[in-house]
């Protein structure tokens, strides 16, 4: 009877291993320069309770392209590239930087500069596509009324935890968060954003100047 147990269990797992190529589609990793080629930076990254925003390669705050890309900074990861049904796609980007240049800012005014680290992971879902296609750029699908002519989808997931050291650039500033003018200082972010509603991604920042 034990035997009969086993033979059975191990003739449901070849049945169910043999359906999942089918449910779930074909799959391909890709090297981080899938990712990094169609993405020159990331998100700015908010804490409201803080009153502080993280610009990681100074993106948005010197302009739409950043300051500098993550592929010149020192960058390892892959892409997982997989096919859905409907002709939908998904994209699940896991990449760690280092050396980025870090800039923090209240609402107003720059007051911290200095060099970060992170580790960022997302997940993508293009509604029609191609498993060939390149990897949609990020800031296309999360903000598609400020850069446009992207694929036509759906962020459902994105994570961002990263450290750095700096320096005050705000005087103010930096005795308002207990440091002297011109002090060095370490900065935490710490971001996890769910798809909550259908086309609504509500993300949850924490930023921390210590």
């Amino acid at each position: 009877m034990k035997k009969t147990k086993i033979l059975l269990l191990a003739i449901l797992g070849v049945c169910m291993l043999s359906f999942i190529p089918t449910a779930l589609g074909t799959a391909e990793h890709r090297p981080i320069s899938a990712f990094t080629d169609t993405n020159r930076n990331i998100a700015a990254w908010s804490d409201p309770n803080n009153n502080l925003t993280i610009f990681p390669h100074g993106f948005w705050l010197f302009g739409v392209d950043g300051l500098e890309s993550i592929a010149e900074c020192d960058h390892h990861g892959s892409v997982l590239v997989r096919e859905l049904k409907d002709g939908e796609i998904l994209y699940k980007v896991n990449i760690h930087v280092e050396g980025a240049s870090m800039f923090v800012a209240n609402e107003t005014t720059l007051i911290f500069v200095g060099e970060m680290e992170y580790h960022f992971q997302a997940t993508l879902i293009v509604y029609d596509g191609d498993i060939s296609d390149p990897v949609p750029n990020l800031l296309q699908m999360w903000f598609p009324l400020y850069f446009p002519g992207g694929p036509e989808g759906r962020p459902t997931f994105s994570h961002l935890t990263g450290k750095g050291t700096g320096t005050f650039v705000d005087d103010y500033a930096a005795i308002r968060h207990g440091f002297d003018p011109g002090a060095t200082a370490k900065v935490t972010v710490n971001q996890v954003g769910l798809l909550r509603e259908e086309g609504e991604k509500w993300p949850i920042d924490f930023v921390f100047i210590h």
